[in-house]
C-alpha cells in the first residue's frame, strides 16, 4: 500500500495533530502537501519528510501525478475541493462535512459514482474502540434484550465566529449525528428546542427512529462547557450501555442472582467498566487509536486496496447530511 502517491490539501492544527500524525505512524508517506499560504506547506513538509510543497491544491494536482488526495481545509470549501480532485481520477478521504447541506453533498456523492473512485468521510467517531464497544453490546439482543431509547450530549466551546445552530451542528455536532444514524438507522420524525443566541448554542432535540428506538440528545456550544464532554446512554430492554468521553464504557445486563430475601440486603447488581490503559509508552499515539483516526485510515485504505465500498462513503455522507438539516430545521425558540 505503500506504492500509493499521496497528496494533503490543508496543514492545520487537526491535519498536523491527526491525520498527518496517523498516516506517519502507520507507515503511509505523503508525496506532497498544500496550504493557503506556503510557508505552512514548507513548515509541515520538514516536519513529515514530504517531498513536495505547494502553495495552492491547484498547483498541487497539476503537477503531481496522485492516487489519493486528502482534503482537511475550511468546511465551507471542502465540497468543491473534493469534486476538483474527482475529476483528476484520485480517491478522496475528506474531513466532516462534505458539502454544508444535503444537496452538496449529493453532487459530490452523484460525481463519486461517475467517476468510480472512493470518497471517505472523516466520521472517524465509528472507529472509536469506545462506541464498537457500545454498538455491540447493544447488539447483543440475548442479554442486552431489545435496544429502546437513548440520551445524549455533544458539547464544545462555542465563541468561534459564525457558529450558530446550523454551522454548529454541520461542523462540530456532525460527529453525534453521524453516530445516532450508525447506531440507531435513519430518522423517523424530530422535534427540537433551542435557546441559542447568537454562536452561543443550546439545543435539545428529541427523534425517533426506524430502528424503533426514541431518544434525546443535547447540543452545546456554550460557555459553561468550555471543555469537549461527550457521552450516551443507551436503554434496552434486559440492560443499558453509557460511554463518557470516549474514555469510559459503562454496562450492565440483569441477569437472574440468588439471594436470600430482598435484593437490597446484599450487594448482587454488577456493572462491567471498560477502560483503556494509560501509560506515558503509547507516546501520544494512544489518543490517535480511541478517537478513532487509525481506524477510520485503515478502513479507508483497505477499501481501495480491496474495492471496497467505505462505510462513510460520499453517498451515506449524504444521509448524514439530510439529517443535520432536519436538526436545524426543526429547532424552535421558546
Amino acid at each position: 500500500m505503500n506504492e500509493l502517491k499521496l497528496g494533503m490539501i490543508g496543514c492545520g492544527v487537526h491535519a498536523k495533530a491527526n491525520i498527518f500524525s496517523t498516516l506517519h505512524m502507520l507507515g503511509y508517506q505523503m508525496q506532497a502537501v498544500c496550504a493557503r499560504h506556503r510557508e505552512r506547506a514548507l513548515e509541515a513538509a520538514e516536519r513529515f519528510d514530504i517531498p513536495n510543497a505547494y502553495g495552492s491544491y491547484q498547483e498541487m494536482l497539476n503537477k503531481e501525478e496522485l492516487d489519493v488526495a486528502f482534503v482537511i481545509t475550511e468546511a465551507s470549501s471542502q465540497a468543491e475541493i473534493v469534486k476538483e480532485c474527482l475529476k483528476k481520477g484520485l480517491h478522496v478521504f475528506v474531513e466532516k462535512p462534505l458539502g454544508m447541506n444535503k444537496q452538496e453533498a449529493q453532487e459530490v456523492a452523484e460525481l463519486a459514482k461517475i467517476v468510480q473512485k472512493k470518497v471517505m468521510v472523516g466520521f472517524m467517531k465509528r472507529f472509536s474502540p469506545s462506541y464498537q464497544n457500545l454498538k455491540q453490546i447493544m447488539n447483543n439482543r440475548d442479554e442486552f434484550g431489545t435496544p429502546l431509547s437513548f440520551m445524549g450530549m455533544f458539547a464544545i466551546t462555542s465563541g468561534r465566529p459564525g457558529w450558530d445552530n446550523n454551522v454548529y451542528t454541520k461542523v462540530g455536532g456532525i460527529h453525534y449525528v453521524d453516530l445516532m444514524r450508525d447506531l440507531f438507522g435513519e430518522l423517523k420524525d424530530i422535534h427540537g428546542y433551542t435557546n441559542s443566541v447568537d454562536v452561543e448554542v443550546d439545543n435539545v432535540f428529541t427523534m425517533r427512529f426506524d430502528s424503533g428506538v426514541i431518544g434525546s440528545m443535547f447540543f452545546g456550544g456554550i460557555p459553561a462547557w468550555k471543555r469537549h464532554w461527550e457521552e450516551i446512554c443507551v436503554t434496552g430492554t434486559k440492560g443499558f450501555v453509557k460511554v463518557d468521553n470516549m474514555m469510559s464504557v459503562r454496562y450492565h445486563f440483569d441477569r437472574p442472582v440468588e439471594t436470600i430475601g430482598a435484593r437490597w440486603k446484599t450487594l448482587d447488581e454488577a456493572d462491567v467498566v471498560l477502560s483503556p490503559v494509560n501509560t506515558s509508552s503509547s507516546g501520544g499515539w494512544r489518543d490517535l487509536y480511541l478517537n478513532g483516526y487509525v481506524g477510520e485510515l485503515e478502513h479507508f485504505f483497505d477499501c481501495i486496496r480491496n474495492d471496497k465500498t467505505p462505510v462513510c462513503d460520499a453517498e451515506d455522507n449524504v444521509k448524514t447530511m439530510a439529517l443535520c438539516d432536519e436538526i436545524v430545521g426543526c429547532l424552535k425558540g421558546n
